[in-house]
C-alpha cells in the first residue's frame, strides 16, 4: 500500500513549512503514490512554487508559535491570549485530530514542531518531529515569567513524540526521547543562476544582492541606503519604494533557494530556512540581529562558522553605509544539505 503522511507546521513564519515541503517533494521522488496532506496556515502560492500537485490541504493548526508584526517584533500579550485559547479546546482539538487520522489510516505523521502533535503519537502511527528548536526553548528564553509555564508544558508535550530528527544549529532539545541527527534540510533549485537573471532582467556580471526577511517581513525599507550603491541591483521579497536599482519580484514566482543562488550577496534575518539555503550555496550574507529570538543566537553563530557573515543591528542597517558591500564578503564552499533526502529515506522506513 502506499505511504500515508500527515505535516503538521507550526503556525509561525514561513520556514517550518517550507523545509516539510522539502521533505515531502523527496517523498514523492521515492514513493510517487503517497498520499501526503499538509496542516499549514501558510499562503496557497507558497505550497504551489515549492510541491504544484500532489498534495492535500487542511487547516488544522496545532500551535500559536510566536506572535509578531514584522520579523523582528514580538506581541508578548497577544501570543499568551492566542496559547490560553488553544489550551482552552486543545482536548476536544486533539481527540478530533486523531479520530480523523485513524479514519483516514495515515501510517506515520512528521511535525515541525507544534508541541501538540506530540498527543497524536500511538502505537499504531507514530509521531516525529524535525526541527532545529522547540517552543520550549523559545518560551524559556522569553524574558517574562509569564512563559515560563507554556514552556515547561510544551516540554511536556513534546515528551509524546517517538522522535526527532535533530536539524544542524539545534539547541539541545532534550524534550524528545529519541534524537537523530541529520544535515541540513533545504529545497532544490528549478532554475540556474543565468536562468533567473535573465528573467529578473539583471546583467550576469552585475553585483546583486538579494534583501529578504522571512514572510512577516520588516516595517522599515532602507531606501536611502539602496540609493547610495547604484553599482549594486538589490532584489526584494515584499513591498518597496520603486528605484532604478531595485527589482521587485512577486510572490511565489520563485524558490527562495534559486533568488539566492541568482545573487552575490544575501541580506537576510536570521531565519532556518534562509540561513540553511545560504549555507547551501556557500553563499556570503549580511545578517541582522534578532534580539530576544533565542534561535537567532543557535543560527548565527553556526552560520559564522560556515560562510562569510556580518552581523548588524537593524539601527545601523536602517541608518550606516552598508559597507559590507565592500567585497570583504565571498563565497565558501557549499555545505552538504542532503537532510530531506535523508528524513523521507527515513519516514519510509520507520513504517515498513
Amino acid at each position: 500500500m502506499p505511504l500515508k503522511l500527515c505535516l503538521y507546521s507550526s503556525a509561525h513564519g514561513f520556514g517550518h513549512t517550507t523545509r516539510l515541503l522539502a521533505v515531502a517533494s523527496r517523498l514523492r521522488e521515492l514513493e510517487a503514490h503517497s498520499r501526503i496532506v499538509l496542516h499549514s496556515h501558510v499562503p496557497d502560492w507558497l505550497v504551489a512554487v515549492h510541491m504544484a500537485k500532489g498534495l492535500e490541504r487542511r487547516g488544522t493548526l496545532l500551535d500559536v508559535g510566536l506572535v509578531q508584526s514584522d520579523s523582528f517584533t514580538t506581541d508578548r500579550d497577544a501570543t499568551l491570549e492566542r496559547i490560553r485559547a488553544l489550551r482552552a479546546r486543545s482536548e476536544e482539538l486533539v481527540c478530533a485530530e486523531r479520530e480523523w487520522l485513524e479514519q483516514e489510516d495515515f501510517d506515520i505523521v512528521l511535525a515541525d514542531i507544534p508541541p501538540l502533535a506530540g498527543r497524536l503519537a500511538d502505537a499504531k502511527r507514530p509521531v516525529w518531529g524535525m526541527s532545529n528548536f522547540g517552543w520550549d526553548f523559545i518560551y524559556r528564553h522569553i524574558e517574562d515569567e509569564r512563559f515560563a509555564p507554556l514552556a515547561a508544558w510544551s516540554a511536556q508535550l513534546y515528551r509524546g513524540y517517538s522522535g526527532l530528527f535533530r536539524l544542524p544549529f539545534a539547541e539541545a532539545m532534550d524534550a524528545f526521547a529519541a534524537v537523530e541527527p541529520v544535515p541540513l534540510v533545504v529545497n532544490e533549485a528549478r532554475f540556474g543562476r543565468d536562468h533567473v537573471r535573465h528573467r529578473l532582467g539583471i546583467a550576469p556580471d552585475r553585483p546583486t544582492a538579494l534583501m529578504t526577511f522571512g514572510g512577516l517581513g520588516m516595517a522599515a525599507f532602507p531606501a536611502e541606503r539602496v540609493a547610495e550603491h547604484p553599482d549594486w541591483q538589490f532584489v526584494v521579497t515584499a513591498a518597496a519604494p520603486p528605484a532604478p536599482n531595485l527589482t521587485t519580484v512577486e510572490p511565489g514566482a520563485w524558490r527562495l533557494i534559486e533568488l539566492l543562488a541568482a545573487v552575490d550577496l544575501a541580506i537576510i534575518k536570521p531565519g532556518y530556512s534562509t540561513v540553511a539555503e545560504c549555507c547551501a550555496l556557500g553563499l556570503p550574507v549580511a545578517c541582522l540581529a534578532r534580539p530576544g529570538f533565542a534561535e537567532a543566537d543557535l543560527l548565527i553563530d553556526g552560520m559564522s562558522r560556515l560562510i562569510d557573515c556580518r552581523v548588524l543591528t537593524t539601527e545601523a542597517f536602517l541608518a550606516q553605509r552598508w559597507d559590507f558591500l565592500d567585497g570583504s564578503l565571498a563565497c565558501r564552499p557549499p555545505v552538504p544539505a542532503h537532510g530531506a533526502q535523508q528524513v523521507a529515506e527515513r519516514l519510509l522506513a520507520v513504517v515498513r
